[in-house]
């Protein structure tokens, strides 16, 4: 039996819902991502396109698997469009695709949710996958008509939040979501029993009577619906949860709290979350607070910097005073301030921030440090820095700006893997190291001549959306390079450690924050955005002191010490940023003390290049909607062309002689799906088609009656176009048309009745060949019209 025809109406309003209720679904994945409009946008303009196409497509009598198939290439195309630009995906642009797709899933793997925009973008996989699931919905909720088996893909969809986010998803997606499966529930059961049986709800030939959820309560596809969502809500409740790793993506490194455990990767993965989170506040008599430091890495191994093995002994506390910094000569001058430190409840950290140096340090808990390092880290699994608080002693040393206190480290000063340079460092950055420091006379000047080198002559860039991943060799080699030189802090702290070391300069980086945002009273506050790394240098009379490669749009000032002019050039005289260096108006933080109005993550404001971001902005949108808009008009100049000229050619034929009058039922039989068998007699063609014959003076119906007493009328005029035929191709060229027209052979097809043209005939018998099919089979004969696209096929593979 055909599947049933409806109105376009309830065709659109069924595709409609079906992509409301799986965008608010996809509505669940906002967790993964700090923009959510990055991968929704694109997402409930794909629907719309969906449900407009899909539902013309089903009302026009297309069939389901073409239908299904003008779906996919729709999807793809937008799909393809949106991530590479291109319509299609083939060649470079399917490359370009995979690598796209691929990059998502590595950035969900390295990430934690929610994934900020500053990092390779996840918005890809989140908006494939999505177009995945609507399309689907679509294909098998409105096409096949099989509203269950589309609610498995909604559940597939607000089970992945489910397992990867810490909160899990959003109840409001859930509630949408299973809100609008209840309404295709109602729509597809109100469907069924209107077709065989009474209707659901109320008597009213209506569409919707009261509250459609009521409605659909009173169906038993409705209670199903209902009981299933119940159980949904309650039945996770006491079911052990399961570990999937779907694609092997995990949760990221780490939970929603602004975490450092592996400082590196972790600061990374914090400043890319976008949202700036207050996370330290200090209380002090310091007019200007300096960096806190969090950590230090002292390892490299040409893969990653490690804080490396500690020395941290049960009796080095956090308890009060601390001993002397390595190195410090007893002449720097100093000033002592104090901290009341208290820490947020979003800062997770088995690290104590602190001041360094130091004179004394006094927290709760086993906080120990490294007589080495000076930085603190917890001795137990349990104890981390979350709601701490804490006070410290900090001591501001004035170094001068002559450089008498910097002398040479001396041999056995600090443990050889502070000068360890591993195997494998790339050629360019010895070179480099060499060449940049050429003409210094002590390390001294060779440190100052590679923070001018970064900040200043090298022609970098800061730009955490474009920082190359990790600190190992071959980041460093790229990042070194002149056609590479973008970077962020870590990236700028690692090479000039590296390159320190090269010059057998002591180094290591340490992790920590900027200056912090005074709030006022003595109170400053530091927040996710000022996290930050940097590089520590030794000498001999001063011990590690901080260096500041990272250029001027994220870092405003260096030290006074290291402003020193050497080897005729100026290394930032007065704190002033490099002219050469990006502008300030990005930077997170700044050498000024005044508040800062609106804080924003460490974003390079010039970009060189082409930079895909998470967000798509409104003219990829109208692109993309363009795009969209203008397959829609070419398929729907595909489907009104063959139309357009099967109209003209039945009026063209319909005012011919009987061989094209004959040739034009031949043509509507076959767009109607009604036999015409090759090589047969016009009589026998008639005895068939006149079995098929409805009255077009009936509405359409879904079976409708046929036959020779339905439409006499068109009986006897299908008789005398056959008997024009028969005469035109078997009789003796002297009879007569008006003999032929009077004469009655046995066995015709039916009796004569009254004079008619025979173009009013053939018109009369098309109309009631059409009266005699489905609805669906009428719509798919004006819109898709065999005959037509057979002969436009023929003439295109000759």
């Amino acid at each position: 039996m055909s599947r049933r025809s409806e109105p376009f109406g309830p065709a659109f309003l069924l595709s409609v819902v079906a992509a409301v209720t799986t965008w608010l679904a996809l509505t669940a994945w906002s967790g993964f991502v700090v923009v959510q409009s990055s991968y929704l946008k694109p997402l409930a303009l794909l629907a719309f396109l969906l449900a407009c196409s899909g539902s013309l497509l089903r009302w026009s009598g297309t069939p389901r698997w073409a239908t299904a198939l003008v779906q996919l290439l729709l999807t793809t195309v937008i799909v393809t469009h949106e991530i590479t630009g291109s319509l299609l995906p083939i060649g470079g642009a399917a490359h370009e695709l995979w690598n796209a797709l691929g990059t998502s899933v590595d950035t969900a793997r390295q990430y934690a949710a929610p994934i900020g925009i500053h990092v390779p973008p996840v918005w890809p996989l989140l908006f494939a996958s999505g177009a995945a699931f609507i399309v689907l919905v679509d294909i098998v909720a409105c096409t096949y008509r099989r509203v269950p088996g589309a609610g498995l893909a909604l559940l597939a969809v607000y089970s992945v939040p489910s397992g990867f986010l810490d909160d899990g998803p959003q109840w409001t997606s859930f509630v949408g979501a299973a809100a609008g499966f209840l309404v295709l529930l109602h729509l597809e059961a109100r469907e069924h029993l209107t077709r065989w049986g009474r209707p659901v709800g109320p008597e009213e030939d209506s569409l919707w009577h009261g509250h459609p959820v009521v409605e659909a309560m009173r169906a038993g596809a409705g209670r199903i619906g209902i009981t299933a969502t119940a159980l949904a809500l309650i039945v996770p409740a006491f079911v052990p949860v399961l570990g999937v790793d779907l694609l092997h993506l995990g949760k990221g490194n780490g939970n929603g709290d602004i975490q450092i455990r592996k400082p590196l990767v972790d600061m990374r993965r914090d400043l890319e979350r976008g949202k700036d989170v207050p996370l330290i506040r200090i209380k002090t008599n310091d007019p200007s607070p300096s960096y806190l430091r969090v950590s230090v890495l002292n390892r490299y191994t040409g893969d990653e910097w490690s804080s490396g093995d500690r020395n941290v002994a049960s009796k080095d506390v956090a308890d009060g005073p601390l001993p002397r910094p390595q190195g410090l000569s007893q002449d720097v001058p100093f000033t002592k301030y104090r901290y009341q430190v208290d820490v947020g409840d979003d800062f997770d950290s088995t690290w104590l921030p602190t001041q360094f140096p130091a004179a004394s340090v006094t927290a709760t808990g086993d906080w120990r440090y490294d007589p080495t390092t000076m930085d603190f880290l917890a001795a137990k699994g349990d104890l981390d820095t979350r709601g701490l608080s804490y006070t410290m002693v900090g001591l501001n040393l004035d170094y001068g700006t002559d450089g008498r206190f910097f002398g040479n480290a001396r041999t056995g000063d600090v443990p050889q893997e502070l000068l360890s340079v591993p195997t494998g460092v790339p050629t360019i950055a010895r070179s480099l190291a060499q060449s940049v420091t050429r003409g210094a006379s002590d390390d001294y000047e060779r440190a100052l001549l590679l923070q001018r080198w970064f900040r200043q002559d090298g022609g970098f860039r800061y730009d955490l959306r474009r920082a190359p991943d990790g600190t190992g060799n071959q980041t460093l080699e790229t990042f070194l390079a002149r056609s590479g030189r973008v970077g962020y802090c870590e990236q700028y702290a690692s090479a000039m450690a590296v390159m320190a070391r090269i010059l057998g300069i002591p180094a290591r980086v340490a992790v920590g924050f900027l200056q912090p945002q005074p709030l006022g009273d003595g109170i400053w506050e530091y927040s996710s955005h000022d996290l930050h790394a940097w590089p520590e240098l030794y000498f001999e009379g001063t011990g590690w002191v901080r260096f500041e490669p990272t250029p001027a749009g994220r870092v405003d000032s260096v030290p006074a010490y290291s402003r020193v002019p050497v080897d005729g050039g100026s290394n930032e005289p007065g704190g002033l940023p490099s002219q050469s260096s990006q502008p300030p108006t990005g930077s997170a933080t700044g050498a000024t003390t005044g508040p800062r109005p609106h804080r924003r993550p460490e974003v390079d404001t010039t970009n060189g290049g082409k930079v895909t971001t998470q967000e798509s902005g409104p003219s990829t949108i109208v692109v993309v909607g363009g795009v969209a808009l203008l397959i829609l008009l070419l398929a729907g100049a595909a489907l009104a062309g063959p139309r357009s000229v099967r109209a003209r050619t039945r009026t063209r034929r319909l005012a011919g002689d009987p061989e094209q009058i004959w040739a034009e039922l031949r043509a509507s039989a076959i767009d109607l799906g009604l036999p015409w068998p090759d090589g047969r007699s016009p009589r026998e063609i008639g005895t068939l088609l006149v079995d098929r014959l409805g009255d077009p003076a009936e509405p359409p119906q879904e079976r409708p009656r046929t036959g020779a007493d339905v439409a006499p009328e068109a009986a006897d005029a299908l008789e005398r176009v056959v008997r024009a035929v028969e005469r035109l191709r078997y009789a003796r060229p002297a009879t007569s048309a008006a003999s032929a027209a009077s004469a009655t052979p046995s066995g015709g097809v039916a009796t004569l009745a009254g004079p008619a043209t025979l173009t009013d005939d053939s018109a009369l018998v098309v109309a009631a060949l059409q009266a005699g099919v489905t609805p669906q089979a009428r719509r798919r004969a004006r819109w898709v019209p065999r005959s037509t696209w057979g002969t436009l096929t023929r003439r295109f593979t000759r």
